[in-house]
C-alpha cells in the first residue's frame, strides 16, 4: 500500500508529457552528428587533410548542435519546473490530508470525553 500510494502522488502524465520530446531532440543531434561524421573509431585516427569548405561545414554543424543543445535544456529545464510544481502541489494535499485527520482526531476525542463524562 505505501509504495503503490507512493507511485500515485507522482505526477506521470507531466513525465511522460515531455518525454518524447527530449527523446526525439537527443536522436536528432545524434543523427546529424553521426550523418555528418560517420563512424569514427580508433584506426582511422591518423590526421586528414581537410580544405576551409569542410571545416565551414563542421563549424556550422557544431553551431547548429549547441542550439539544439540549448533547445534541449530549455525543454528539460521546463519539465523540471512543471515536476517541481506537481511536486510542490503534493505537499500542499499532503499537508491538507493530514490537517484534516489531524482535526478528525481531536474530535474523536472531544467526543469520546463528552460521552464519557455524561
Amino acid at each position: 500500500m505505501g509504495t503503490l500510494s507512493f507511485l500515485s502522488m507522482i505526477p506521470w502524465d507531466t513525465i511522460f508529457k515531455y518525454s518524447p520530446m527530449i527523446v526525439e531532440a537527443g536522436q536528432k543531434i545524434f543523427s546529424r552528428v553521426n550523418k555528418y561524421f560517420g563512424n569514427t573509431s580508433k584506426e582511422s585516427s591518423k590526421p586528414k587533410k581537410v580544405s576551409l569548405e569542410q571545416l565551414d561545414k563542421r563549424i556550422k554543424l557544431l553551431e547548429q548542435n549547441e542550439l539544439d543543445q540549448a533547445d534541449l535544456n530549455e525543454k528539460i529545464a521546463i519539465q523540471i519546473k512543471e515536476l517541481s510544481i506537481a511536486a510542490k502541489i503534493i505537499s500542499n494535499r499532503t499537508l491538507l490530508a493530514l490537517s484534516i485527520s489531524s482535526l478528525s482526531l481531536v474530535v474523536s476525542i472531544v467526543i469520546l470525553v463528552i460521552i464519557v463524562v455524561r
